[in-house]
């Protein structure tokens, strides 16, 4: 078995705040295979971006991880200090983040922008990092690369600035690619054209991928394992197939049965009551049981192991009988 490029193991990471502290993210554990794409899903408020977060070590400053591990080639990742950050940053590690216009400095060229990584990363000349800057751009699609080089951010569409963004996390050749919502703030047509885009550097790279989008649709096209996140922490896991033709938890259940579907056509999407609970809100038991029709009693103050059924886990009271029986 070849060793995982990406391992997290029980991270906890909290926020403080005048009246205390509190949990944002508890027993966070995961795996990036090489060469996979792994997802994670949920609502908006469930801890996805803030776990990419914790990955790239750019947590808020009112945020710290308080427990757990983060390992990228087998390299401790917490407690870097900001040196070893600068050189994993763009060489090992990179992010493609939601909103390309506040990740892109308005004040300098494209070109410059791009070639800042292999700038920072390597020996090249200037000549040399131009050239490779067109090698990538001309990769991730984009037009006109002579022209494009020289020109600002804001001269650019939505769908170009993506590119653009897409371009520095593959120039630096990382071994992970973290995609934090990549195709949220595009149309649809320029949407596909993105996701098009992923899954041909996925065919062409091997890139291992963590990608991170509430979107199940986007998430079935590019994924081979998904995790599924509910207030700070996975209460699901297995492959994309498992998870969309065969889910186990209720709110998993409630976020595939919320998938727009022509068969669909005329009746009512499928909606799941209530909103996810605040870092003040969240207590002891299952955080999903003020939302969920399958609670019981031992919900309210007993949070459910992780379980095993089959190829999937699934953190959920439901599934302690079946999982004896398994």
């Amino acid at each position: 078995m070849s060793q995982p490029i990406l391992t997290v193991d029980n991270l906890e990471v909290a926020f403080s705040f005048p009246d205390g502290e509190f949990s944002a993210l508890q027993g966070i554990s995961f795996s990036v295979e090489p060469n996979e794409v792994v997802g994670i899903v949920g609502e908006s408020g469930c801890g996805k971006s803030l776990t990419s977060l914790s990955v790239m070590g750019i947590l808020p400053r009112n945020a710290n991880i308080i427990n757990g591990e983060i390992q990228l080639n087998g390299k401790d990742l917490i407690g870097l200090s900001n040196k070893e950050w600068q050189s994993l940053r763009g060489n090992k590690i990179s992010m493609i983040f939601q909103e390309p216009m506040t990740s892109l400095n308005p004040l300098l060229t494209i070109g410059k922008q791009i070639s800042e990584v292999l700038k920072k990363h390597t020996k090249l000349s200037k000549e040399e990092r131009k050239k490779r800057t067109i090698e990538v751009m001309k990769e991730v699609g984009l037009p006109r690369t002579e022209e494009l080089y020289a020109s600002y951010p804001h001269q650019l569409s939505g769908g170009m600035r993506q590119r653009i963004v897409i371009a520095i996390a593959l120039i630096g050749e990382a071994n992970l690619i973290i995609a934090d919502e990549p195709t949220t703030a595009l149309d649809v047509t320029i949407q596909a054209q993105i996701l098009e885009l992923f899954r041909e550097i996925k065919r062409k790279r091997s890139t291992s991928m963590l990608f991170i989008s509430h979107d199940w649709g986007v998430i079935r096209q590019i994924c081979d394992r998904v995790f599924v996140m509910y207030a700070g922490r996975i209460i699901e896991q297995g492959t994309v197939n498992e998870i969309v033709n065969n889910p186990k938890h209720p709110y998993t259940k409630g976020l595939i049965l919320s998938i727009p579907d022509h068969k669909k056509r005329g009746k009512e999407l499928h909606t799941i009551p209530g909103r996810v609970p605040t870092l003040k809100e969240r207590k002891g038991g299952c955080l999903f049981v003020d939302r969920c029709a399958n609670a019981m009693k031992i919900c309210k103050y007993e949070y459910p192991k992780s379980l095993e059924i089959g190829e999937q886990k699934v953190s959920c009271h439901l599934y302690t009988k079946e999982a004896e029986v398994i």
